[in-house]
């Protein structure tokens, strides 16, 4: 059940723990110069906090919940939980719009807090057990002698009638991001729930100004493919294109003038299928980029553009996938390299502008032959030309080079940790074992480098670009002529 867009808390509260209510208001100590410090408000209104457990039964019921708490990707999507408690006491109905409940002092303080709708269930146990229930938000309320009579925004299907529950619906969220679940037997557990409101986002969920955040993931040829997502509760439509609802959000967006890059972190939950475990804890091999926007519900295809950029790492803690993304301006830091002092190469292998060595001439394809799991990840190969054979059979002569097979969600990385020829085939040691290639496959792989001057020499004819030093001496020489002797008259 939805009201406003967003889901209704429908479970059963187990009543044999305890329910407890707080009430907070957050205050501000000033201070204004030497006189008395007095507090300010920083909130409009109190926050209601709930402390209560649901009773699941079955199996169903168990999914339902789980179902249920999945939808609710990042903490401001909130959702309305009825009062736990009964709110009023229901007299009688009057009209689809109005109705009577014993006087409680309604008619002067309903509308100072922002919990306004009401949720009404009908005294049929039939209906009640469908999960039929009636919202509606309260738009007056007067005082008649002994009860009060309460005016709704909208009609109701029918009058309400004698043995009506009235409960308050209260915008809220969950408190913690864990779980705990006590199971009594096969299928029936109760689930402890801590939940707080968001008295500010009230008028955000009823006319759908709360912000749906999308993002946009995609990688160029030979990958070739497209992912979109979003952190609302169901997926959604904007611009031609269907954003599928997952557990995803994002850090802070940081934007500057002083022409420094910006970053971002976006956060998933784990799966294969998801981009980001393309490059889960490996070296990037193809540029992910990804994009950030946002729009409101009511009109979707208004799109706001918070973020343009790639992603640069991704690590994998086993819960969740944190991707570290920054724009185009963080490439700039690469265009001079900071050279360290040894007789190792600071060039990347096959960049244009530095190394100099063209790619094309370094890499081939192969045929997956047999792809062993341990102990590490192996898989023989056959040549599928003959070209530069003989270099191609030298042992490690593929060794920190890059292999790459399949096309889109299928498409695979790995780092090669070794290579030899043997039996008449290539044998290639992986980082990490290929999970969609099969046998007959199509394998692209890359020569590798170790950056020192014998490699740039031999292997790539590359020595006028080597980025090392072949030797480095143990005195400046620039600084030579400054040495000098003190004589038996302390003059220099």
């Amino acid at each position: 059940m939805t009201y406003l867009n967003r889901p209704v808390f429908e479970f059963t509260i187990d009543w044999n723990a305890a329910v407890e209510r707080s009430v907070t208001f957050d205050l501000r100590e000033t201070l204004l110069g030497f006189g008395a410090e007095f507090f300010t408000p920083t909130a409009t209104s109190t926050v209601n906090g709930w402390d209560f457990s649901i009773l699941l039964e079955n199996a169903s019921e168990l999914t339902a919940f789980e179902s249920f708490a999945d939808s609710l990707t990042g903490r401001l999507q909130g959702f309305w939980l009825p009062c736990p408690l009964q709110t009023a006491t229901f007299v009688a109905g009057i009209s689809t719009t109005q109705f009577d409940i014993t006087a409680e002092g309604l008619s002067t303080s309903w509308n100072e807090r922002p919990d306004q709708h009401l949720l009404l269930t009908y005294p049929d146990g039939a209906i009640g057990r469908c999960g039929s229930h009636h919202t509606c938000q309260i738009v007056n309320v007067v005082a008649n002698g002994e009860s009060e009579r309460i005016t709704l925004a909208a009609a109701l299907p029918q009058i309400p009638s004698a043995g009506t529950v009235i409960q308050r619906l209260h915008y809220v969220r969950f408190a913690d991001d864990e779980e705990e679940t006590e199971f009594l037997n096969e299928n029936t557990g109760t689930v402890k729930l801590s939940v707080i409101e968001l008295p500010l986002e009230y008028t955000n969920a009823a006319t759908g100004l709360q912000p749906i955040f999308l993002y946009h993931l995609w990688a160029d040829t030979p990958v070739n493919q497209h992912w979109r997502y979003t952190s609302f509760a169901t997926p959604l439509a904007s611009g031609g294109k269907v954003f599928a609802a997952y557990p995803i959000t994002h850090g802070e967006i940081k934007q500057t003038t002083d022409g420094n890059s910006g970053t971002v972190d976006i956060t998933a939950r784990p799966d294969p299928a998801h981009p980001f475990s393309l490059l889960a804890n490996l070296p990037p091999g193809k540029v992910l980029w990804c994009e950030i926007s946002f729009c409101y519900l009511a009109s979707p295809e208004v799109t706001t553009k918070l973020f343009t950029g790639f992603v640069d790492t991704v690590e994998d803690d086993g819960i969740t996938l944190v991707a570290h993304c920054a724009d185009r301006l963080a490439w700039l830091k690469t265009k001079l390299p900071r050279f360290l002092i040894g007789s190792t190469c600071n060039h990347i292998l096959f960049e244009r502008n530095t190394c100099k060595v063209s790619r094309r001439f370094f890499e081939t394809t192969v045929t997956l032959d047999e792809a062993i799991a341990a102990p590490l990840p192996l898989v023989r190969c056959t040549f599928t030309g003959t070209v530069n054979l003989d270099n191609f059979k030298s042992d490690n002569w593929f060794k920190a080079g890059i292999l790459e097979c399949g096309f889109g969600v299928q498409y695979e990385i790995r780092s090669i940790v070794g290579s030899r020829w043997h039996a008449g085939h290539l044998e290639l040691s992986l980082n990490a074992p290929l999970l969609f290639a099969a046998v007959g496959s199509l394998l692209q792989i890359t020569t590798g480098c170790d950056h020192t001057a014998v490699a740039c020499r031999q292997k790539f004819n590359n020595f006028d670009n080597f980025g090392g030093f072949v030797a480095v001496p143990d005195q400046n020489l620039a600084l030579k002529g400054l040495n000098s002797s003190v004589s038996q008259g302390n003059k220099k």
